[in-house]
């Protein structure tokens, strides 16, 4: 147990960078057994922790690894040929696996930080990761070789070479196995599908919050809420919708006349799922309550974003569902007699909405400008940080949007200079005839 111990810590210094020679570690065939296993280990455990609810164990798993150990000696074998070193095979075998811990942390912390900063999105940060990850890898198993043969320089790079396309083939080429399978619905429960009992609820749920709206005041300039939480995936986006319909209702009296549509297995009992089906219906709904000249829709839409094209992730637990595009929200809103409109988008890329929204009529706000991410969409947030500067900062402020804008631009701005991240550059787009209409009321 000793020496498997040293082994791992003379892996973590290699895998670190620290200095390390060759006599720290303890080559034998029992110990890259060893190593091999508690690899595997963590092959199981990080798939596990992976894994939503129930699985079961994939026998193949432990082929794919058994796979992965020959590949590691026959790569050890030709880099033993090729240095013309025998220590070299064994050697470079223990070495390059004792290192698999720190490979595996390494692994799990740029998962999480590509989770964090919603890099998912951006296309140009998938070729960094494909390009970054074998060399960083490549690296670190050139200095497991370099320790039973001292290369020249020259040697050393071609090496390196090599290395990062074994790891860029492993990646790209080879089948990848997970260690478990997501249980299936019949090994759950043999009673009605989760998606065929939300199914049938639709449309009663839907039917009891367009029945809750009530219709406008007369010469009252009512304002009606619609909020559209539509990533099911992540709770941040539900608790955004749902705050900013209770800062609507306590202080821009929309009680009895907002609605919220939510994708997220925690709120299918009682609210509506966001749906495009769904969201143009509470826009005919509201439609038909309000004095189209005198009544405004606040419109909110909250979700992961994408760009070329632009749309608005709209997903509940696996459904089959319709993106948003801007050219589906602009015809859902020309279907409807509303006139006078507030759309903020918060999601990456949402400035791509504003040229298919933008009218005399309309003001619309977005969390970043068209190339750009927003931030904050984790599950360890309660709003995103669009959301929390420009509702629950700036609106708690003034009853200006677009003043509470100005501020929550200027506050975003600070806060992403502070951590170092590329400005998201919220947009706003206003129409002359809302800003003429609405001076000193909403404007």
């Amino acid at each position: 147990m000793r020496t498997l111990l040293l082994n791992l810590l003379a892996g973590f210094r290699l895998a670190t960078f620290q200095r390390v020679t060759a006599d720290r570690f303890h080559v034998s065939i029992l110990q890259l057994v060893l190593l091999s296993g508690i690899e595997f280990a963590l092959g199981v455990g990080v798939d596990y922790l992976d894994l939503e609810g129930a699985g079961t164990f994939n026998a193949s798993f432990v082929l794919h690894a058994l796979a992965s150990i020959t590949l590691t000696l026959g790569v050890a074998a030709l880099l033993a040929a090729w240095a013309r070193t025998p220590a070299l095979l064994l050697g470079y075998a223990v070495a390059a696996t004792a290192m698999a811990p720190a490979v595996f942390a390494y692994a799990y912390a740029s998962r999480t930080m590509w989770t964090m900063l919603d890099l998912d999105q951006n296309p140009a940060w998938a070729w960094v990761w494909i390009i970054g990850w074998p060399l960083i890898i490549g690296v670190l198993l050139m200095r497991a070789a370099n320790l039973w043969a001292p290369l020249n320089m020259g040697t050393r790079a071609a090496m390196t070479a090599f290395l990062m396309a074994v790891v860029a083939a492993g990646l790209w080429l080879l089948p990848r196995e997970e260690a478990w399978y997501p249980a299936s619905p019949e090994t759950e429960t043999l009673g009605i599908g989760r998606h065929e009992a939300l199914l049938y609820q639709q449309a009663g749920l839907l039917d009891q919050s367009l029945n809750r709206l009530q219709p406008q005041r007369p010469n009252v300039p009512d304002l009606y809420f619609v909020g559209f939480a539509g990533y099911g995936w992540q709770d941040v986006f539900m608790k955004e919708v749902n705050t900013v319909r209770a800062l609507f209702d306590s202080r821009f009296d929309t009680r009895g006349r907002s609605v919220v549509l939510i994708n997220n297995t925690k709120a299918t009992a009682g609210v509506p799922i966001a749906s495009t089906t769904a969201l143009q219906r509470v826009l005919d709904r509201v439609g038909a309550l309000l004095d189209p000249e005198e009544d405004v829709l606040f419109l909110f839409v909250t979700s992961h974003g994408s760009t070329d094209p632009a749309y608005i992730s709209v997903n509940n637990d696996g459904l089959d569902l319709t993106q948003l595009t801007p050219g589906r929200l602009k015809t859902a809103l020309d279907a409807t007699p509303i006139k006078w409109k507030v759309i903020v988008v918060s999601a990456c890329y949402s400035g791509g909405f504003i040229p298919a929204l933008r009218d005399e009529h309309t003001l619309v706000i977005t969390a970043s400008s068209a190339d750009r991410n927003s931030f904050g969409c984790d599950d360890s947030n309660s709003m995103t940080d669009f959301g929390r500067a420009y509702f629950e900062e700036a609106l708690n402020k003034t009853r200006s949007f677009t003043a509470a804008f100005e501020m929550a631009k200027k506050r975003i701005a600070e806060r992403e200079k502070v951590e170092g991240l590329t400005p998201s550059q919220p947009q706003m787009a206003m129409g002359n005839q809302f800003a003429a209409h609405w001076q000193g009321r909403f404007d």
